[in-house]
């Protein structure tokens, strides 16, 4: 069937309002993480400081859009992407009947949680990996859907039900920072350094260390992408 203006405009203002509001929806929630990790620094630093004042926890806000919480040796890092996406067609959730009923509500921002050795942010090793602790997904009708590592992947998953508020966000941090912390670095194996080029040499010493990671990094699906 051929285009013509009034489908266009009536497309235009169903997408376009609703994404909108996604992203609005995104961002606020985004807010609400930020505002929790604040509150959990703020609880747990001074528990800590009085029995060993060497173990460092703090937030730091990198852009509207990105923060970072540090405790230790480990960092996680809060991105919010600026684009709404759409579930992939072979995503579970695109045969539930909460998607079927409105395919509008397939439409979700994002916010993914990292994890980084705090070192390698500080001494800006680019080579080194970081690993997805979790992904969360929120529609226009401020629901929403986490995936990621267990046992954090059982959390949120009845998408139809599941409204965001500050004790989700609260939970889901924290869950993060227990599985981060359980989750430790494992020597790279004695053949794969045994020989290094003095351009390699060269890079660890300018970086104070070696290309390093938890695991051998992370890989993230591809997915149908809409700009909002």
């Amino acid at each position: 069937m051929a285009a013509d203006i009034d489908k266009i405009k009536e497309i235009l203002l169903l997408k376009s309002s609703t994404k909108q509001l996604v992203y609005r929806n995104s961002k606020q929630a985004f807010d609400v993480f930020k505002s929790e990790v604040k509150l959990i620094v703020d609880s747990i630093y001074p528990q800590v400081n009085v029995i060993d004042k060497n173990i460092e926890i703090s937030v730091l806000e990198k852009t509207p859009f990105e923060f970072h919480l540090k405790f230790s040796g480990d960092t996680l890092v809060f991105m919010m992407h600026t684009n709404v996406f759409d579930f992939d067609k072979e995503h579970p959730l695109k045969k539930t009947k909460y998607l079927h009923k409105n395919s509008l509500r397939a439409f979700c921002g994002m916010i993914q949680v990292y994890n980084f050795l705090s070192d390698t942010i500080k001494y800006n090793r680019e080579a080194d990996a970081g690993f997805m602790v979790a992904r969360f997904y929120i529609n226009f009708e401020n629901h929403f859907y986490l995936e990621g590592e267990k046992p954090i992947s059982y959390l949120y998953n009845d998408f139809e039900n599941q409204v965001f508020d500050s004790n989700a966000a609260k939970k889901i941090i924290l869950e993060s920072i227990s599985f981060t912390l359980n989750f430790d670095l494992v020597a790279p194996s004695f053949n794969d350094m045994q020989m290094i080029t003095l351009e390699q040499k060269n890079q660890m010493s300018y970086s104070s260390g070696i290309p390093t990671s938890k695991t051998l990094g992370f890989s993230v699906p591809n997915e149908n992408i809409d700009n909002y």
